[in-house]
């Protein structure tokens, strides 16, 4: 039973101790090392705790996947939402620098010097104001796209490490309430001789029945003269 108990304690230390991408590999070693702890031969009582030991180490490890699961589907929502947000402005650039592509061609089909000059001035002040808008545009989705990613991947840090801080609280709880569970164990097969009362009989009292009442004779008095 000390080795059983010094088992799961070590197993619950390698959970506590580790990080966020070894957590898995190492729930993966504690149920081995578990897996070697339940060959062993228990009492009816120990067995009982080592069930429930078992059971809540098994929710607690479906609780921690189901959140991390959550926070990687929360982190890939947001990658495809600045994605989404990014590309409608990629292609406002490039429909943009398509204008300005246009302007451009039609003034240089111009051969007469004339009419060059008057398109080239005519177009000069849209052209660069659609040139200087795109680029400030794309400067903004670069920096937008690099800060976006930056956040995601804090977000989806924070998330897990805070999924396998409450999975390591729920691990030590569980080793608590295992060890609490086997030192009950003597208390409940030792019990004290003084504390088992022998049943009592009841003494069954027979009912008295009672003699009926006889009425006295009494002589029969001559009538006096």
């Amino acid at each position: 039973m000390q080795l059983f108990t010094q088992t799961l304690i070590l197993a619950v230390a390698l959970v506590s101790v580790s990080a966020v991408p070894n957590f898995g590999a190492d729930l993966s070693l504690f149920r081995m090392v578990m897996g070697e702890v339940e060959s062993r031969v228990l009492t009816p009582a120990a067995q009982t705790c080592a069930n429930t030991y078992l059971n809540a180490t098994q929710k607690n490890g479906d609780k921690l996947a189901n959140a991390t699961n959550l926070c990687e589907e929360a982190a890939n929502r947001t990658t495809v939402a600045n994605s989404q947000q990014s590309n409608a402005t990629v292609s406002l650039i490039r429909t943009q620098l398509l204008t300005l592509e246009k302007n451009l061609e039609l003034c240089r089909n111009e051969t007469d010097s004339a009419r060059f000059l008057n398109c080239t001035t005519a177009t000069f002040d849209k052209n660069l104001q659609l040139l200087d808008t795109s680029n400030s545009q794309a400067y903004q989705t670069q920096t937008l796209f690099v800060a976006n990613s930056t956040q995601v991947a804090a977000a989806r840090t924070n998330c897990i490490s805070a999924a396998v801080s409450e999975a390591k609280v729920a691990a030590i709880q569980s080793a608590n309430d295992y060890d609490n569970c086997v030192a009950k164990i003597p208390a409940q097969r030792d019990i004290p001789h003084e504390q088992i009362k022998p049943v009592q009989e009841q003494i069954v009292q027979e009912p008295v029945q009672m003699e009926p009442i006889q009425e006295e004779h009494i002589p029969h008095q001559q009538p006096i003269i």
